[in-house]
């Protein structure tokens, strides 16, 4: 007996604001809230998915390493989804691309429902447009690739993420662009979905 593919495909708007505040040289708080509006869907309807609002504390290790421990509150419709998260991660400094990597480990709690749990990697590149490093009034590329297992689903979901960049100052930046999201490649149910992706960091 086959099994016959679906296909769904979604389209919408992820904004975000990051603001984040140095306790120390080596400790960092990062706070964020981020909300997920449906334009398009197979129903051809305007939703409201959810929101996130997340609190990470990251540690860094070296002059290139660091660890993130974080949490996350998500309101989807009536439900309220508690997610903690394990970052560990590591940047390459080449001549004028910087290079990132991203191991995480997730665990979902919610009301009713048995604990989740996923793992991601992802790898970034950002690029000044020009010389060689970002400086203040400068626009730069960062391209990213990651690659998500849902223990529960079995399921594998690949991301992937072209940003415009730009650096307002020594304390903000804003990127834009696109996060594209195909997933279903083991049970056979693709699901397609491309959201318009602002993002506004702040330093305190």
């Amino acid at each position: 007996m086959k099994t016959k593919s679906q296909s769904n495909f979604d389209a919408g708007l992820l904004p975000k604001i990051v603001l984040s505040k140095k306790i120390d040289d080596k400790l960092k708080w990062v706070h964020s809230i981020e909300s997920r509006a449906v334009v398009y869907d197979d129903e051809l309807q305007l939703s409201h998915n959810l929101v996130d609002a997340s609190s990470i504390l990251s540690l860094k290790t070296s002059l290139n390493q660091s660890f993130n421990f974080g949490y996350i509150l998500r309101f989807r419709d009536s439900d309220i989804i508690h997610r903690t998260f394990q970052h560990y991660n590591f940047v390459n400094q080449l001549t004028a691309i910087k290079v990132g990597h991203r191991f995480a480990f997730e665990q979902f709690y919610q009301s009713k429902k048995q604990t989740t749990f996923r793992t991601r990697y992802r790898v970034s590149a950002e690029k000044a447009l020009n010389g060689e490093k970002v400086d203040v009034k400068e626009f730069y590329l960062k391209l990213g690739n990651e690659y998500l297992y849902d223990f529960e689903e079995k399921d594998l979901e690949i991301r992937l993420t072209p940003y415009l960049g730009y650096k307002a100052s020594e304390k903000d930046r804003i990127e834009f662009g696109l996060d594209y999201r195909l997933g279903g490649f083991i049970n056979n149910i693709t699901e397609n979905n491309l959201w318009f992706r602002v993002t506004w960091y702040y330093e305190l």
